[in-house]
């Protein structure tokens, strides 16, 4: 008699902690979710034209815009649609030709109705971009396919994304890029004109 209490109070008491267990992590997982989802007040601003060291690339933001223009290379996009693009000053900070820009920005809050993923071009040859060579500054323009019906928001904020570099990865046991890390917020006037440079 006294063994099957013994049992069932262990029994219980581990059924307990797995509950308490449970609870606990869920508990830390909403908390993680809730901060996650708060603005982050402490992001450093820059200004628009300001350069930024993000790791492997420097960064300038330039200007923003929404335009039913033909893009750089002359392809005017689909019907219905609009661009939004942003234009940046980039320079490639490493030994090596990289074309991983996308990582750089991401406009936060998002804007209705933008889709995909954006295209990048060379402003230079007015191409779409292949790679940006170490220590060759160059300007970039950043276009996203919006619906032409689409009222944009008088302005975009863009966060930038850095990435740390490491000789050896803990995991490869390689060097490279690593650890993504939004460092700074700009925000642009979202103007409609055209400009220079490839508008």
């Amino acid at each position: 008699m006294l063994a099957a209490l013994a049992t069932l109070r262990k029994t219980l008491f581990s059924r307990f902690m797995a509950g308490v267990g449970g609870l606990l992590a869920l508990a830390l997982a909403t908390v993680q979710t809730i901060l996650g989802a708060m603005p982050a007040t402490s992001l450093p601003t820059v200004a628009p034209g300001e350069a930024i060291d993000a790791g492997r690339w420097r960064v300038a933001v330039l200007a923003a815009k929404v335009s039913t223009e033909p893009r750089p290379d002359g392809y005017r996009g689909p019907q219905g649609k609009a661009s939004l693009s942003v234009d940046l000053d980039i320079l490639n900070q490493t030994s090596e030709s990289s074309n991983v820009v996308s990582r750089i920005l991401t406009i936060d809050p998002p804007i209705a109705g933008l889709e995909g993923s954006p295209t990048f071009y060379l402003l230079r040859d007015r191409s779409i971009l292949n790679a940006l060579h170490p220590g060759l500054p160059e300007r970039v323009r950043v276009v996203w396919a919006i619906p032409a019906e689409a009222v944009p928001p008088d302005t975009v904020r863009l966060t930038i994304t850095a990435e740390t570099f490491k000789p050896r990865d803990n995991l490869l046991a390689t060097p490279g890029w690593f650890n993504p890390k939004t460092i700074a917020a700009v925000t642009l006037p979202l103007g409609s004109a055209g400009r220079g440079d490839g508008s």
